[in-house]
């Protein structure tokens, strides 16, 4: 049998909340600092959305501008996209002409010895540069499809405003970069580690430096007058290993006489005379006096550094001599070769003999 314990009643009664008494006057003048408060806080909201509605309308005016700036049809992202396509078209274009760059051979060299033939490809031309003549052509060190063409003029009678293209193999129709210059340009040379920067020496004396990078067209750094700007044509510039400071450096000869070192620094193009042609007399010549000294400097055509030793270089001058120098004793030659007659555009030293 099952037992049932009996239920039992319990309350449960909590405590009350505790309550207090208070008591308070409102007198007038508390009323009207209260009302002075409330108003004070719906001028400040009605400022803030006033500000907001400003800044509001100022964001529309300009997103048109924006929109305008970052246009899709003028964009940098269009011009990119359309010089790949203009370069697949050329491409396609000049296939033949690849063709024939890469397999094309004369059926016919085979029955004659030591005779070959010689095939034209690609024909780079710009109407701009139409009546120029060209006077320096120099590869880029890096990449192999790229090269800078200098235009000029070889009449010294009639000289005129210059150009410098690069053009591509990949774009044979249009050049990659074109600028013109003041006068005409005479020589060109790229940077063996920073393949985008070039030097270029004009028939006027200066000496400009440029960034194919740059859009502008204009040189990032140029000789003046002040900054012992050439009097007479530079006929050639030259590259060189970065200094102790890092700041990148190149030569460059003239027909002035000089041979001057350019530096780039921060704020300007700074120079430094290397050398200074003295015009060489022959050791037979007893009977020379020093008339020889007033006829002034040599001029100074080209020149080329040794790969082996870098301090020593040798120049060609307008007289018909090859001078060997050396950076650390600019006051003499340190062997002079006769032999010509006429003016040295180029000398260079052996490159499996240095």
């Amino acid at each position: 049998q099952t037992l049932n314990n009996s239920m039992r009643a319990r309350g449960t009664m909590t405590e009350p909340p505790p309550s207090v008494e208070y008591s308070g006057q409102a007198t007038q003048w508390e009323v009207f600092d209260s009302y002075m408060e409330d108003q004070e806080r719906k001028r400040e909201a009605e400022k803030r959305l006033k500000k907001g509605k400003v800044e509001a309308a100022k964001a529309a005016v300009a997103a048109p501008k924006k929109e305008a700036a970052e246009n899709v049809i003028h964009g940098e992202a269009m011009a990119h996209a359309a010089k790949i396509i203009e370069r697949m078209v050329n491409q396609n274009t000049y296939d033949d002409i690849t063709q024939d760059f890469k397999f094309w051979e004369d059926a016919s060299d085979l029955f004659r010895e030591g005779e070959g033939t010689l095939l034209p490809l690609w024909k780079f031309y710009n109407e701009r540069t139409k009546k120029k003549h060209v006077t320096s052509v120099r590869w880029n060190p890096e990449f192999s499809d790229l090269f800078a063409v200098g235009y000029g003029s070889y009449d010294f009678m009639k000289q005129g405003a210059g150009m410098l293209c690069l053009y591509s193999l990949k774009n044979p129709s249009y050049p990659e970069f074109i600028c013109q210059t003041e006068s005409g340009v005479m020589c060109v040379d790229w940077h063996a580690q920073h393949s985008s920067v070039l030097c270029v020496g004009l028939y006027d004396g200066t000496v400009c430096v440029y960034d194919s990078r740059s859009k502008k067209g204009t040189p990032i750094f140029q000789s003046t007058v002040k900054a012992g700007k050439h009097t007479d044509p530079v006929w050639e510039v030259c590259w060189q290993e970065e200094d102790l400071a890092k700041n990148l450096n190149f030569f460059s000869v003239s027909s002035d006489g000089r041979i001057t070192l350019w530096t780039l620094s921060k704020s300007e193009l700074e120079f430094s005379d290397l050398m200074h042609l003295k015009l060489a007399t022959k050791s037979s010549d007893v009977e020379a006096d020093d008339d020889s000294s007033l006829c002034g400097l040599a001029g100074g055509c080209c020149f080329d550094f040794s790969r082996l030793s870098e301090h020593l270089f040798l120049v060609g001058t307008e007289e018909g001599s090859i001078h060997k120098c050396s950076k650390a004793y600019n006051s003499q030659y340190l062997e002079t070769y006769e032999g010509h007659y006429m003016a040295i555009y180029t000398v260079r030293w052996n490159p499996f003999n240095p």
